[in-house]
Order: structure tokens, then sequence, then C-alpha cells
């Protein structure tokens, strides 16, 4: 079994490691659903705890569907993560249709060069998760 808790501070990362957690998902703004966390937050977690750290890109919390400047938002965002030496990022993109993006997507993985994806609960909100699951297979 792999345990992965959600933290949204220093303490938070923290404690979830000393309690025997697998890794941590990273975010900001949990009553939001998750936003992307600062990026002095990310480097403070991953420097202070030894397993893997997940962080959560998400720009805002209005929908799944992202505009042109969200878009370099987010692939600025995972540019810095993967600097900070984070283990990965939690992401989902959908279109107006509550399909995956894939265009989008593709081009996300792409920053991602290497580090671990997960792709978040965005799948919940499409018109049918089975389909997406095979879209992201």
């Amino acid at each position: 079994m792999f345990i992965e808790f959600i933290a949204t501070t220093l303490e938070d990362a923290l404690l979830i490691e000393q309690s025997g957690a697998d890794r941590i998902e990273l975010v900001s703004a949990l009553t939001e659903g998750g936003l992307t966390p600062s990026h002095s937050l990310i480097e403070a977690v991953v420097n202070r705890v030894s397993i893997p750290v997940n962080v959560m890109v998400r720009p805002h919390s209005q929908s799944f569907c992202y505009s042109h400047d969200d878009f370099s938002i987010m692939k600025n965002d995972i540019k810095i993560i993967r600097s900070l030496g984070a283990n990965g990022v939690v992401l989902g993109v959908l279109n107006e249709k509550h399909e995956v993006n894939q265009h989008m997507l593709e081009e996300l993985l792409r920053e991602c060069n290497g580090i671990e994806v997960t792709f978040h609960r965005a799948i919940d909100c499409t018109i049918s998760p089975v389909q997406a699951a095979k879209t992201l297979a």
C-alpha cells in the first residue's frame, strides 16, 4: 500500500513524513480544491523532508479549463517546481466540452521532462470518466 497525504504548510509536511507516509501532495487553498503553492513553500518542503513531494499545478479554482495566459503560468510553474527539486506535479486540464484537453496536456507533459505526473480530480468533472481514463492511458 502506498500512502500519500496532502500538506498545505511546512509543518504539515514534517508531520506527514514523521507519520510514515510515502509521499506528500503539496497544495495551497485546500478549501478551493487545491491551488499551486508558493515557490518558497515548495522549496522549504522539498529541502526539509526526505520523502517525495508532488506539487499541485492549478492557477485558479474557477474550473479546469484554462486560458492561454493560465496555460503560460502553468508551464512556468512546472519549470520552477522541477528546478526546486520536487518529485512531480499534480495537474489536470479540460476543454469546454469537459473532456481531457489532450493538446494542452501534451504540452504540459513536455515541460515536466522526467518528473512524475498525476492527473488530479479534474477527471471527476469530465463527461465520461471512463473515456477520460482511456485518453490518459
